[in-house]
């Protein structure tokens, strides 16, 4: 059976050893972050904070920093990880709406709004105001349905947060459809602390009129249960563990947002003048839990979950035109977006075949991926030696990379440009027609097995 909420998931964490709870009491500037960055050296465990300065509520992070807690969340073993979230996600499994659930069992509307009640994290130094990072943020097209995307919010006031919606986004054109429909204002729900599939689903690109809880009932082979907001024609997961209500206005309210540590690892400096939104109806369970969501340098979680959906996205939509690819791996430290790499089948290649693979994957939705190398499937592209060797000793600059230059990318790039123009590279790290081997130097097979299978009597005394 999935899990039905965050807190089924959190205790299986803790059951497995895979959960860390941090007793002392932590400054929410600063402290938080410092101690999930410190957590990445340290075992990269999930975290919950049980007292965080200023606020009674609870605060877990760092929950899918890893293959292993992400294979938990569905249910499978790591090994299949990749090959099972492939299968699941090749049919959507819809939603139902429930009348009621966990999420409204307490009700703040209106005055009665007051944000000042959840722990707002500051996480790294260069951020200037805190901010909610964990939020899914859910938007409704006439034509294209429901949205759910995760979107940074800055902390304004009581009742107001920034809403970051930057073009390339979903979120972003469905507000300027509303816009263009003449509307005054576009409803909005933010729903914190869910059941970790949903959390996942949100981390896909799929098309504009895909609904991310589609793809969560895939995930978690069950529909993903939701529930009528209170104030806005939205529905949310009926089990999270806090919900807010509210509206962006047509034209918006702006004011400066920023800067903040985004998941490349940089922080640009950047004041932007951006949307606020409106705030009228808070609901929550009994004695919440309020989940983070912490970007730094280096392999972070979002880096990991991208790993994972953002490979299973281009290997779906390429493997019907090139039946020859066998796996696709974006790898974490390149933040899960911009390293593709992809292994083929040795037996199937053809002439001209790996330059179409290569010049294919940038096409993908999304259109983030950055750097994209081609391996034959005797290379584990999972394991970065093998990559690296096979780059090292394969590849020829002259014949082997090729270069498009103003390419679209990413604005949160620090080497694109302002406007998100990139360069994409194409590297083809298979064997050429012309190498030159007579087979890798290692151990005879059977000589190796034996050793490998009586490797402790060789240190016996």
């Amino acid at each position: 059976m999935p899990y039905s909420d965050l807190r089924e998931y959190l205790a299986k964490l803790e059951k497995e050893a895979e959960l860390a709870r941090v007793r002392k009491e932590v400054d929410p500037k600063f402290e938080v972050g410092a101690v999930c960055k410190t957590g990445h050296e340290r075992g990269r465990k999930a975290l919950f904070f049980e007292r965080v300065r200023g606020s009674s509520m609870p605060v877990v992070t760092e929950l899918l920093t890893t293959f292993k807690r992400i294979a938990m969340a569905l249910e499978t073993d790591q090994a299949d990880l990749f090959t099972e979230v492939v299968e699941r996600t090749k049919k959507s499994i819809e939603p139902t709406v429930v009348r009621d659930g966990p999420c409204k069992e307490i009700i703040f509307k209106g005055k009665d709004v007051d944000l000042n009640r959840l722990p707002w994290i500051t996480w790294n130094k260069t951020e200037h105001a805190p901010y909610l990072t964990a939020g899914l943020v859910i938007v409704r097209d006439p034509e294209f349905g429901r949205n759910m995307g995760v979107y940074r919010m800055m902390y304004a006031n009581r009742n107001q947060t920034f809403l970051r919606l930057s073009p390339g986004h979903h979120g972003y054109e469905y507000y300027k459809r509303a816009e263009l429909r003449g509307e005054k204002k576009l409803e909005v729900a933010v729903a914190i602390g869910t059941d970790p599939t949903v959390f996942l689903a949100s981390q896909f690109v799929p098309g504009i009129d895909v609904d991310e809880f589609t793809i969560a009932g895939a995930l978690r082979k069950a529909p993903v249960e939701l529930v009528r907001c209170e104030t806005v024609d939205l529905e949310v997961p009926a089990t999270a563990e806090i919900v807010l209500e509210g509206y962006v206005d047509i034209p918006p309210e702006l004011g400066d947002e920023g800067p903040y540590g985004e998941f490349c690892g940089y922080s640009v400096g950047k004041v932007f003048r951006e949307r606020l939104w409106n705030i009228q109806c808070v609901t929550m369970r009994r004695n919440p839990i309020y989940q983070g969501f912490y970007l730094c340098k280096g392999i972070n979680e979002e880096g990991v979950i991208k790993s994972l959906t953002v490979s299973v996205q281009i290997y779906n939509e390429l493997k019907p035109g090139h039946p020859a690819i066998k796996r696709v791996h974006c790898s974490e430290a390149g933040i899960g977006i911009f390293h593709c790499f992809i292994q083929i089948d040795e037996r199937l290649k053809r002439p001209g075949m790996v330059n179409n693979i290569l010049a294919s994957a940038v096409g993908v939705k999304g259109g983030r991926v950055k750097h994209v190398f081609v391996f034959d499937d005797d290379i584990d592209i999972t394991n970065s030696e093998e990559v690296e060797w096979a780059i090292a000793t394969r590849v020829q600059a002259d014949k082997d990379i090729f270069i498009i230059p103003n390419s679209f990318g990413l604005r949160l790039d620090p080497s694109a440009s302002s406007e998100g123009v990139t360069a994409k590279l194409f590297v083809d790290a298979t064997k050429s027609k012309d190498f030159r081997s007579e087979g890798l130097v290692l151990p005879p097979p059977d000589v190796w097995e034996r050793v490998k299978k009586n490797w402790d009597g060789y240190f016996a005394s």
